[in-house]
Parts: structure tokens; C-alpha cells; sequence
């Protein structure tokens, strides 16, 4: 294909760096706004030759209708047959044969694995494989078994994968929110972390609560392709892992205080599922939804193996070698909490098909000196289910004796019993939840 007029020239003037040709698995709503402006700047600065993407033949006229909104086209589309179509045997080959025809002579290929859970590991297991390296979205994969989750083969798969890649040496990350989210590692992990290093006080609380506000009609659990809970997973994979993760470095902090202290973590957990929705969303709103009715009422369809909608947990860490407390507190991720939706059928061109607004609330404290409390949560902008703002509160408390800046030597006592600042401020989500 000829360039246009003056291309050539600006890639001559650019610094002298190895390009790299890039293949998109899975080019979703997040990938086309959220992901494509970060890959033009690296197409314009010369690290990323082109793109191009590998989909299911069955969202070819959603994709190519998403494309007529972009500006940086990709070089080449590769439509796969669907899963329901296809085995276990032929899933490989046909992932290899769709990679090797992307591949650009002379030109080190990376591939940006974004498609639904499910697929990740074939993907990613082609990858290693081949020495390609990989950036995969979260989760890293949901490993099935005759169709159903079996999250026991999580540890043995990872491990595995984590063998065959230190034998090729290629490079595998994965996208995690805590690479980028300013409120969270700018604000809230680091004040903890400044303060647990000086002060060296464990964190001894923390409370959790992500409220994501996704509404699912009945039928929508058997149906839904995107966000699936037919598969045995549900919430904790379609986006709660974030704020796993999240809780895992606010307890992770206690390293800075007890290097060489091995600790286990203790959880004691209840659920909520599709089978239990009738009895919790009242019949008179969900009978605008033609949705009033039980769709699984005999005792048979408890055993159904949907993915989870609500999980709340209590936890404590302990010390191993003592058997002491250090840590308590709880989590609780929850969908069935105050959603904007307010329509039957799920719309075809936005993101938020179901309606969700998020709603997240965290506090940790350092034993007896300090705490922070922070809110982060969604303002629905006008009609547009997609257009919300977000908020983030923050609260930090402090005894005053050690109020101030964190400081290597110990601060004098006195002063007065307490410190509390409280800011509020717009903020912009760096991705939505998956």
C-alpha cells in the first residue's frame, strides 16, 4: 500500500527504535474508546507499526460498525469461528493460523489479549508458546471444564504458564488498575505506605465495599455472551478482581513492618446468585421488566451453577509462628445495590448495557494513629448511559501527637486529641469495569 504523502519523511525524523507490529484480541467498547487513543500515540511515535485485530465471526457487524467511529483503522481483521463451534483441539490451531497471518516480515509482533475470560488462556498459552510477548487483561484466565468454571485449576495452569515463559523469554504482563489509578495508589496507598515505613504501624483494619450497581434481568443470566454467569463465574471475574487486588495491597503494606513474618489470611464468606433474585428485587419494579415471575422456582434449580452477583466476607490476618491477630476486617462485593437502569431490553451501542453506577468505600487504619476513608463513586450525566462522572471523598484522621508530615524521628506528644481533613474532587476513571 502506498503512504500518504509526507509519512515517510516524519518516520525518518523519528529516534532510532525497534517497531513492533501489534494485534488487538478482542476489540470491545473499552478497547475502541478507552484503549485506541493510547495505541495511535504509539503508532505516531513510531514504537507500534500498525494494528490489527482477531474477533468471533459473530460480532463482525458490531466491529465494523464500531470502526466507522475511529480514526486509526487496523491493518487487517481476522473473524474466528465461535467458541460453540469449535474444540478444545481446534481452538489452538485456529489461534495460530489467524497470529501467523498478522505477522509483518521482520517485524517483532505483541499481542494485547482483551477478549471475554474465557478465552484468555488459550490465547495467552499460544503466546507463551510462541515467545510473543503479551499483555493480557484481568482476569488472567477462568480455566473450564465441560463448560463449567473450576477455579481449583487456577494455581496449576498459572504455574505452568509461569514455567514455559521463563523458557522462552518473551515478556507477559498483565493490566491491572493499579498501574494508573491516581485515587487509590496516589492518594490512598501511598499515604498508608509513608506512614506504616515511619511510624512502623501494621495495619490492623480494613473495611471494603465495592457496590457496582449491575442490574440482570432473569433471562439475561442464561443469555448474556459479554459478562457471562452461565459459565459458574460471575461478579468476582466480570470485576471485583480489582479491588481484590486493591485489599491485597493494603495488607501487603504489613511487610514494611514484619519482613520476615509469614501471615494467613482467613476469610469466612456468604453469596448471593441469580436463583436468589426474585426474592430481592421487589415485583412491582420488576414486573415493568416483564420480569416478575421466578424463573428457576423448584428446588432443582438451586443446584443451577450460576457465577455469583453478591459476595460479603469477613477476614483476619494472622501471624503464623504466634497464631496472634494482626489484621481484621471485611469485604463485600456486591451488584445488587441502586442501578440507573431503567430499560427492558439491552441496547446495542453502549457500554452500560445494564445500567451500572459504582459506588466504592474504603477505609484502612494503621492501629491506633491514623486512618483513611476513602469514597469513590459515579454521577450519571443526562441520558447517556455511558456519560458519568466520577467523585472520589477522602477522609484521613490522625492523632494529633503525630499529625503532620511523616518524619523518621519520633514526633513529640501533645497537642490536640485529634486531626481530621476531608477533601472531595472530580476525577477521571481510568477504565471502566470489565
Amino acid at each position: 500500500m502506498e503512504e500518504p504523502l509526507g509519512r515517510a519523511a516524519v518516520r525518518d525524523a523519528r529516534p532510532a527504535i525497534r517497531r513492533h507490529n501489534l494485534v488487538v484480541v478482542g476489540f470491545d467498547e473499552i478497547v475502541a474508546n478507552k484503549y485506541l487513543p493510547c495505541i495511535s500515540n504509539v503508532v505516531e511515535a513510531g514504537y507500534i507499526d500498525s494494528y490489527s485485530v482477531i474477533d468471533l465471526e459473530s460480532e463482525r457487524s458490531t466491529i465494523e460498525e464500531r470502526l466507522q467511529a475511529v480514526d486509526l483503522q487496523p491493518r487487517e481483521i481476522v473473524y474466528l469461528p465461535d467458541s460453540g463451534t469449535t474444540t478444545e483441539q481446534t481452538q489452538p490451531k485456529l489461534i495460530g493460523t489467524a497470529v501467523r497471518q498478522l505477522r509483518l516480515p521482520d517485524m517483532p509482533m505483541k499481542v494485547y489479549i482483551a477478549t471475554e475470560v474465557q478465552a484468555h488462556e488459550a490465547y495467552l498459552r499460544y503466546c507463551v508458546q510462541s515467545g510473543i510477548d503479551s499483555l493480557v487483561e484481568k482476569p488472567v484466565l477462568a480455566p473450564l471444564v465441560d463448560g463449567r468454571f473450576t477455579p481449583s485449576r487456577i494455581s496449576e495452569v498459572m504455574q505452568e504458564l509461569i514455567a514455559q515463559a521463563a523458557r522462552t523469554g518473551a515478556e507477559h504482563s498483565v493490566m491491572t488498575l493499579s498501574r494508573y489509578h491516581r485515587i487509590y495508589n496516589g492518594e490512598v496507598i501511598r499515604s498508608l505506605e509513608e506512614r506504616a515505613r515511619n511510624w512502623q504501624a501494621p495495619v490492623t483494619s480494613l473495611h471494603l465495599r465495592a457496590a457496582g450497581g449491575v442490574w440482570n434481568l432473569q433471562h439475561e443470566y442464561e443469555s448474556r455472551d459479554d459478562h457471562p454467569y452461565r459459565y459458574g463465574y460471575g461478579m468476582m471475574m466480570h470485576g471485583a478482581y480489582h479491588y481484590v487486588d486493591l485489599a491485597v495491597q493494603c495488607l501487603s503494606l504489613n511487610k514494611l513492618v514484619f519482613p520476615d513474618r509469614r501471615f494467613r489470611l482467613e476469610v469466612s464468606s456468604f453469596g448471593a446468585f441469580p436463583i436468589d433474585q426474585h426474592l430481592r428485587i421487589p415485583n412491582p419494579i420488576a414486573s415493568r421488566f416483564e420480569d416478575g415471575h421466578p424463573r428457576w422456582p423448584d428446588a432443582e434449580s438451586l443446584a443451577h451453577p450460576f457465577g455469583e452477583t453478591d459476595i460479603t466476607a469477613t477476614f483476619r490476618l494472622v501471624d503464623v509462628a504466634s497464631e496472634r491477630t494482626l489484621t481484621v476486617g471485611t469485604l463485600s462485593f456486591e451488584q445488587t445495590t441502586p442501578s440507573i437502569r431503567s430499560w427492558q431490553d439491552l441496547p446495542d451501542d453502549v457500554y452500560n448495557k445494564n445500567g451500572r453506577t459504582s459506588s466504592i468505600d474504603l477505609e484502612a487504619q494503621l492501629s491506633t494513629l491514623y486512618s483513611t476513608h476513602v469514597h469513590c463513586y459515579d454521577v450519571p450525566r443526562g441520558q447517556n448511559a455511558d456519560r458519568i462522572g466520577a467523585f472520589a471523598r477522602l477522609t484521613t484522621r490522625a492523632n494529633a501527637s503525630l499529625g503532620g508530615p511523616p518524619s523518621p524521628d519520633p514526633p513529640a506528644l501533645g497537642g490536640a486529641p485529634c486531626l481530621c481533613n476531608i477533601r472531595r474532587r472530580p476525577f477521571t476513571p481510568s477504565t471502566p469495569t470489565r
